[in-house]
């Protein structure tokens, strides 16, 4: 019921973005002091992996976009694993065993389990963002499960939403004197992989072609939203950035 919930609040935000094309995309942070010191300083990140759910939006009716939703999911999780390490952040999956032994059954489970609870937190948190700042959220230590904790000082949650209005929708969007265009909006959450606690989280709003460029449609925002918050090396995002630029500037 929770992550139902979740999904819901998400698509409501991606609708909200759809119906306004005033801003191509625009970035949220919240974190704690800590994070924006760097003390201790961030080092190292465990993915979970991304959840990003699809709909496409009729006069009438909307309809679930399975396939293109885990395209997405796939796209968002690698952008982000990419721009992290861009920034001096060694990144590990959750999933993975590393050196621990564990049979992935047993991460599987734990992974489950630490998503359903981040579900569920995510509730309130998505709603009162402005909370963090004062750690008022955690998921409890059971993050530690994880192989990857051991190694890593962060555990990264990436859930989106993303809403397409076929050409009926937008006609009707016309007539009503609003222009309609596809719309999405996605959470980055960083949580303390040894305690659970709640460091920090970036949202986007991204207004147009996000679903065939991830990378188009997000990198620019990830990579300031993570310079602002001071997660990683800001020289190195600059550095990323400016070399992915055309012109190299």
């Amino acid at each position: 019921m929770n992550a139902v919930r979740r999904t819901s609040l998400l698509l409501s935000l991606a609708v909200l973005a759809c119906a306004s094309a005033k801003q191509a995309s625009a970035e949220s942070f919240w974190a704690e002091k800590k994070v924006y010191s760097a003390k201790p300083p961030i080092r190292s990140a465990c993915l979970m992996p991304a959840e990003a759910d699809l709909v496409k939006l009729g006069v009438k009716t909307s309809e679930k976009m399975p396939k293109e939703s885990a395209d997405w999911s796939r796209g968002l999780r690698i952008l982000i694993w990419t721009h992290l390490s861009a920034a001096g952040i060694a990144t590990y999956a959750a999933t993975d065993s590393l050196s621990s032994g564990a049979s992935y059954p047993d991460i599987e489970q734990a992974t489950q389990q630490i998503q359903q609870k981040y579900d569920a937190l995510s509730v309130t948190l998505y709603k009162k963002p402005g909370q963090i700042e004062k750690a008022a959220y955690t998921l409890g230590d059971q993050v530690a499960m994880l192989p990857c904790a051991a190694n890593s000082d962060v555990l990264v949650f990436i859930q989106g939403a993303g809403a397409i209005p076929t050409s009926g929708r937008q006609a009707m969007g016309a007539l009503a004197g609003r222009i309609l265009t596809e719309g999405a909006v996605v959470y980055i959450t960083f949580a303390d992989a040894k305690t659970g606690e709640i460091l920090a989280m970036i949202r986007f709003h991204n207004v147009g072609d996000f679903l065939t460029d991830p990378e188009e449609g997000f990198a620019t925002p990830l990579d300031e939203a993570l310079a602002d918050i001071n997660l990683g090396s800001s020289r190195k995002i600059e550095r990323a950035r400016e070399a992915a630029s055309p012109d190299g500037h």
